[in-house]
């Protein structure tokens, strides 16, 4: 080993069964259940050998710095980086074999203990006396069967105390692990998981575990799918704080606790500096990933599910998955489950939600056989009633603040959007919306910055945000990047060929806006300026941007009036 304090000679510890793998104290090698040999680093060996020599024992931090590391200087991250290689050496996801005891050190439980570990109590050279040894024999009998009445009460408890999962997606946030040191330890990733758990209850689509609830599991080494049961949720969030002088790594991972897998994982390093600053970047950046994560993996479900078995808000999420396709059929869909939604139940306001994007398109892109003054009556409608039955729904005002942008009332939507914003401050789609009547206020500069903040709280997000932030950069003549961000979609919706037409005419490209414009008349033979002067309509402030809009998609060839020469 590395270090120069060694309690005995490592040559005499036996095999340590850890759960499927045994681990031999003579030759320092991790062998799976087949007998083949396990890869561990070095030092990671070197720690395991330590742990597995004092089994059942909590090691310190500073005796395994001591003793593994001797007097070399090593940071808190490579004895948890070590720790974590064992872990994953182990399938130990769970932390049952190396288990954490927060201010205190590790504990390595093997399976069953190596034949000379008789007395794991003591390593000093005095053995103890008869009496004692009689004493602490009748103790751990005692011990021993008040665990096994506690923990049989447990088991009853788990087994009848297993709860239903609730109609709405159902989320737990754990305690965070902290692995760091100090007299701090547990407190900021204490208030990085409660900020967590606070700000995803602004989404009043999901039903949140309280803390007092999700936190009593905090170094528990119980399996997610019991967690799970017991809680009465789907979905878990977990995670683990590391800071090592002024610098602090955050590891988060969703799990979908029923199917048995993790859904995402992210980490965070970032410097400590202004700690609530930091603290409030990664509970934001966290909330706003996994509840649109959540929210679009429950919509797809939710299209191939029984639609008589579906709430009024998930047959809205089911809405949604055919809203983002940008087509007439899609968007025919999507009016049909929203109206399901409100029969499903008329007093949420879902529904009416959806049915105002719903109609807000049939007006915007000439979907509808209606008067497009029909389709936006319908449209302020369906947002008025959403707000009257739910004042406090964020998505409520989403809905109203995008119909006042279709009416040309862009400070009437700006205001509307910032209440959303203050009913959830984490609503990556409401700033999406808001950066888009930002930039016909003509205010581009600060939508781009809005957009960019979106990708970064929501990594994962939609295409549709793309298409949008392509539009802004577009304003802010940041064609370039508006054009990598337009490739980096998907799949590109047939309407978005407008956008990609004007930028590449901003970045000289006249042979690939042509080409997007023809791809836009292949999918609507009869588009012309004069929809593109429709969905325009008293939205931009500067005249000068709307006639740059019309000036580069006549120059990449959309006829001013259908069937009219190009």
């Amino acid at each position: 080993m590395s270090g120069e304090n060694s309690e005995k000679d490592l040559n005499s510890l036996g095999d340590v069964r850890l759960g499927d793998f045994v681990f031999s104290g003579e030759t320092g090698e991790l062998r799976d259940r087949s007998g083949q040999p396990v890869h561990l680093r070095r030092q990671s060996s070197e720690v395991l050998t330590y742990l597995a020599d004092r089994p059942n024992r909590t090691i310190s931090k500073d005796d395994l710095f001591e003793n593994v590391w001797a007097k070399a200087v090593v940071t808190d991250d490579s004895l948890s980086q070590c720790i974590a290689d064992i872990r994953r050496a182990l399938n130990d996801a769970d932390h049952r074999i190396v288990q954490t005891l927060p201010k205190k050190g590790y504990r390595l439980v093997p399976t069953s203990l190596p034949s000379n570990e008789a007395d794991t109590t003591a390593r000093g050279d005095a053995r103890p006396s008869r009496a004692k040894l009689a004493a602490l024999g009748l103790l751990a009998v005692v011990v021993l069967a008040l665990g096994a009445i506690w923990g049989l009460g447990r088991d009853r408890y788990a087994a009848s105390e297993e709860l239903p999962l609730p109609s709405e997606p159902s989320i737990a946030v754990l305690a965070f692990e902290d692995l760091s040191v100090g007299p701090d330890a547990n407190y900021l990733s204490d208030a990085i998981a409660e900020g967590i758990i606070v700000d995803l209850s602004r989404y009043s689509e999901l039903f949140v575990i309280a803390r007092n609830s999700s936190f009593s599991f905090r170094d528990s080494t119980t399996e997610v799918s019991k967690i799970s049961r017991a809680l009465g949720v789907r979905y878990l969030l977990e995670g683990s704080q590391q800071k090592s002088g002024d610098q602090l790594r955050v590891t988060v991972q969703l799990i979908d606790a029923v199917a048995g897998q993790s859904l995402w994982s992210h980490v965070y390093n970032s410097d400590i500096g202004d700690v609530f600053a930091m603290q409030d970047e990664i509970v934001q950046r966290t909330v706003a990933t996994v509840a649109q994560r959540v929210i679009s993996l429950e919509g797809q479900k939710a299209i191939k599910s029984d639609e008589a078995k579906l709430t009024a808000l998930l047959l809205n999420w089911k809405a949604r998955q055919h809203l983002f396709s940008f087509t007439p059929e899609g968007n025919e869909k999507a009016r049909l489950a929203n109206l399901a939604a409100v029969e499903a139940d008329p007093t949420q306001p879902y529904g009416y939600v959806g049915l105002t994007f719903v109609h807000i398109n049939r007006y915007r892109w000439g979907w509808t056989d209606e008067d497009p003054i029909v389709e936006l009556d319908a449209a302020r409608n369906y947002a008025s009633k959403a707000v009257q039955v739910a004042p406090e729904y964020y998505d409520a005002h989403t809905a109203m603040a995008y119909m006042h942008i279709q009416e040309g009332e862009l400070e009437k939507s700006v205001a509307r959007f910032r209440k959303a914003l203050e009913l959830n401050p984490n609503d990556t789609s409401a700033m999406a919306a808001l950066a888009e009547a930002l930039t016909y206020g003509g205010r581009a500069a600060e939508a781009e910055e809005l957009m960019l903040r979106v990708v970064r709280l929501d990594p994962l997000h939609q295409d549709w945000i793309k298409w949008n932030l392509a539009w802004v950069q577009w304003h802010t003549r940041n064609c370039d990047d508006a054009l990598e961000t337009m490739n980096a979609m998907s799949e590109i919706p047939p309407m978005a060929y407008r956008v990609l037409a004007i930028i590449q005419m901003c970045r000289g490209d006249r042979n690939e806006a042509r080409i997007a414009v023809e791809q836009l008349i292949n999918f609507d033979p009869d588009y012309s300026l004069q929809d593109v002067l429709h969905n325009y309509e008293g939205k931009y402030v500067l005249d000068s941007d709307l006639q740059r809009v019309l000036n580069d998609l006549r120059d990449a060839g959309l006829p001013d009036s259908p069937h009219a020469d190009g």
